[in-house]
């Protein structure tokens, strides 16, 4: 999941809530109409000549068991069976006076699953004018402010990527779009081909323009030109249409080659029916972006409604030509992006083709969609997710820094979405980096270097140029003692006022004549802080060296002895810390952080800090300080101490115990979350995350290198909710993308769907889960390190010294490896093989089992 893993009418659509029961009509079994919608089949009896919806006014959607049948439901209650469509639901029609019985009797029949009344949607138009017939690209006000077309002029046009408009209908023959246009469906009558979806309203028409009108000389042009429109008509000529209609046109839509559905509908409430569509289309690779609404007296609405309010949703918001909100868009906290939604022209139907401007967030969500199909038609092997990723990344931070309730991560720009999609720019040193990132490269004596700049690393200023020069340096202080120099110095320097908020990517080659590869020593690059060298990482042998700095200053790769034993043990928790730290920190260190030993989540969120700041996680009984504890910090030496943890973790007594001498600064909360909010902040990394249940240990550790390696933060939750600390700090820190570690048991599907573009690594237990994370996150150094999954201290200090080694933690059960570890560790051969706790939670036999197999 980390990098280096693998237009409309107002809001658009109301949804006014049917309370009306169903009345009893008859029950006569009907012959319904079939289509090619796969299960979905129509009565025709309940549509009028025009196919608009007639017969009882009551409607009630019913989820059944499979292989129930539909007509005995329908004839058991006596009503008639209006349609039967996809995801083994049915709508029943019967007179509203009816709807609370039938509800009782229906809820009380064993294959009845669900039962609830159908909810009617409106479109609520506000066109200012229809009287243009001239070519307009020049009133298009979005496309420039967006930088459309700087995006076009990188190649960008949605070329092969179709965009389903779930809307009123097209105009089909509207000289704008007739060429864009594939296949549809009219999810009201069930048929199927561009007739049928005809729109007789106009809302779909113009949504239709903003995304896809071609770009042929006449009229207005859409955000991806080249994009295909595939029309879905579920709303009829008066602006109306119900859940079990739109849930039948998404599921269509994901089932016939869209990418991309649009949605411009609203309510306040979400339908069981159309978060089940919305979820099959997700499932199905689509990416699934809506309006997210308009005030509107009528209806009353405080906050973004739903479906864009759904977490498996990009929910947009509104602004204006100043860049700002528009006033007559909803906000709340589930705003992903906003895109330019007022006085927009764009294609319209009216007895007749033609054009109209209109104001709301129905244009802002086709305008996203079309960047989005500028993205993907760039990159066709990107995921949904993957696409959504770039878009809020890329987008022009307004508002609070970071995510907010009014324009979510920014408003949507697409000539940097497109250029966030690409691949980066490699350039020769020094060189000036844009916003977007790249690659320099030099070639100093007896080493190559070249350091990668992630796009947004240094911030959210888009005209922010970065210039980066590097060069080799002969002043540099020798390096410390046993470690033999590999190349010349290297310093490289940059300009830029923010602190780096994304890790560098610092590679040094070194090539055979330099240093000829040596079971016994590996390659490091080591920093030098101003005072002493300090290891940054590696644990290679041979190539390149690759690891993530935040600082300028002068580099230099080195070749240490590996450590002389196999296991680093002490007679306790507290003493095996000292000994990592011993060996892992043999020159000390500027910082350390400090944990109490008998309990560990404050700790759990410390090793990505403790990697970046290139220090040791040391232990301490939580009233007092051991005297071998004090001892090592005196050998380190260091500038500071971060303690972990509020006084009840580390006490008030050993904080003003080590001030005496130390410069201290407490990194705790009110509760675990809050303490792991204050380490983040403390990181200062943004765009991604871990995120862990913050009750069970096992899966933090299992990641625990892996976010120090790649400078992510690691978050806690519960089960069950996403506490308010986590929330704020992943809207704070602009997080698009979050690695979740473990089953739904210890994060639930409800949470995980709040988190954004989440991927779970889980397994049947911890050891399984960790053999995921393994899977997913090979090591690239030559060590594996063992660690006991049944206490986790021994780990939780271990990972820092893992992840200098460019490697991670294998937890292991006193039993063994389960069978998933063991298939990945057969692909690790040639790895040295330590262990860090005493032969009683990692055996000797166990360690020379594994070091056999690794050989």
């Amino acid at each position: 999941m980390f990098k280096m893993l693998n237009k409309g009418l107002g809001l658009g659509l109301s949804l006014i809530l049917l309370f009306g029961s169903v009345p009893g009509s008859t029950a006569a079994q009907v012959s319904l109409q079939t289509s090619d919608s796969e299960k979905t089949l129509v009565n025709p009896s309940l549509l009028d000549a025009e196919g608009q919806i007639q017969g009882p006014e009551g409607r009630l959607i019913v989820k059944l068991s499979p292989g129930t049948s539909p007509e005995a439901i329908a004839q058991s209650v006596q009503a008639e069976l209006a349609r039967k469509g996809p995801l083994q639901y049915i709508t029943l029609a019967l007179e509203p006076s009816r709807i609370e019985e039938v509800m009782t009797k229906l809820k009380a029949i064993p294959d009845v699953l669900s039962v609830s009344p159908s909810q009617q949607m409106k479109i609520s138009s506000s066109v200012a004018s229809t009287a243009v017939t001239d070519p307009y690209y020049s009133q298009q006000w979005g496309l420039t402010q967006a930088q459309v077309p700087k995006a076009w002029d990188l190649g960008a046009t949605g070329d092969g990527i179709i965009v389903a408009i779930i809307d009123t209908g097209v105009d089909v023959g509207h000289p704008d779009l007739q060429g864009n246009l594939v296949p549809g469906y009219n999810a009201i009558t069930g048929q199927t081909g561009l007739t049928a979806t005809q729109d007789n309203n106009g809302h779909g028409t113009h949504v239709a323009g903003i995304v896809g009108a071609e770009r042929d000389g006449s009229g207005i042009i859409g955000v991806a030109y080249q994009s295909k429109i595939m029309p879905i008509k579920a709303m009829d000529r008066h602006g109306e249409g119900s859940d079990d209609v739109i849930a039948d046109g998404i599921v269509w839509a994901a089932n016939h080659g869209a990418k991309i559905i649009n949605l411009s509908i609203g309510t306040d409430t979400q339908a069981e029916i159309l978060y089940e569509a919305i979820q099959y289309a997700n499932d199905q690779g689509c990416l699934i972006i809506a309006a997210g609404g308009n005030k509107d007296e009528q209806s009353n609405f405080k906050t973004i409604t739903f479906p864009a309010a759904d977490p498996q949703v990009l929910a947009v918001t509104a602004t204006d030509k100043a860049d700002q909100l528009a006033s007559f868009s909803l906000t709340g906290p589930n705003a992903s992006l906003a895109a330019p939604g007022t006085d927009i022209l764009s294609d319209y139907w009216q007895d007749g083709s033609g054009y109209a401007t209109s104001d709301g967030t129905s244009m802002a969500s086709p305008f996203v969609a079309g960047v989005a199909a500028l993205v993907w038609s760039q990159h066709p092997d990107f995921s949904a997710s993957q696409v959504r990723q770039d878009l809020e990344d890329s987008a022009l931070d307004l508002g609070p820094v970071g995510r907010d309730s009014s324009f979510g991560y920014g408003r949507v720009d697409a000539y940097w979405a497109v250029k966030f999609a690409a691949e980066k720019a490699i350039l020769s040193a020094p060189a000036q980096v844009s916003w977007a990132g790249g690659i320099v490269q030099g070639d100093p004596t007896q080493t190559s270097a070249q350091v990668e700049i992630p796009s947004r690393a240094f911030g959210t200023d888009q005209k922010q140029t970065i210039q980066l020069s590097m060069n080799t340096t002969t002043g540099a202080v020798s390096l410390p003692a046993g470690v033999n120099p590999v190349g010349e110095p290297l310093e490289l320097a940059w300009e830029a006022s923010p602190p780096v908020q994304k890790y560098l990517q610092l590679s040094l080659s070194t090539d055979p004549e330099s240093f000829a590869p040596d079971s016994n020593r590996f390659l490091y690059i080591y920093h030098w802080s101003g005072t002493r060298w300090l290891k940054v990482g590696g644990g290679m042998n041979s190539g390149t060296v690759t690891v993530g700095i935040t600082e300028p200053g002068i580099y230099q790769l080195g070749s240490a002895l590996l450590p002389q034993v196999t296991r680093l043990a002490g007679a306790d928790r507290i003493e095996t810390a000292l000994q990592i730290s011993q060996v892992g920190f043999p020159d000390g260190a500027d910082t350390v952080l400090l944990a109490r030993a008998e309990d560990f989540p404050d700790a759990l969120a410390g090793a990505p800090l403790a990697y970046k700041k290139h220090a040791p996680i040391l232990l301490t009984n939580s009233t007092t300080l051991p005297e071998s504890v004090l001892t090592e910090i005196q050998r380190l030496n260091p500038q500071q101490i971060l303690l972990l943890g509020g006084t009840g973790a580390v006490s008030a007594e050993i904080e003003t115990e080590l001030q005496s001498q130390y410069s201290v600064r407490r990194l705790g909360g009110a509760n675990r979350y809050a303490t792991a909010q204050q380490i983040a902040n403390e990181l200062g990394m943004t765009g991604e995350a871990v995120v862990v249940n913050g009750d069970n240990f096992p899966d933090a550790i299992s990641m625990s290198s892996i976010a120090a390696q790649y400078g992510v933060p690691i978050l806690l939750t519960a089960v069950n909710d996403l506490p308010q600390e986590t929330d704020q700090l992943l809207r704070q820190l602009a997080v698009t993308g979050t690695v979740v570690v473990g089953g739904k048991g210890v994060i639930s599907t409800h949470t995980f769907e709040l988190l954004p573009n989440s991927f779970r690594l889980a397994g049947q237990d911890r050891y399984a889960t960790a053999a995921q994370v393994l899977k997913a996150f090979p090591p690239q150094g030559g060590m594996t390190f063992l660690a006991t999954g049944e206490n986790f201290p021994d780990a939780l200090t271990g990972g820092v010294f893992a992840a200098l080694n460019s490697t991670n933690l294998v937890l292991v059960s006193p039993t063994g490896l389960n069978g998933g570890e063991q298939n990945v560790l057969q692909g690790w051969s040639g790895k040295k093989v330590f262990a860090f706790g005493g032969k009683g939670v990692v055996s000797d036999s166990l360690l020379d089992q594994i070091q056999r197999m690794l050989q």
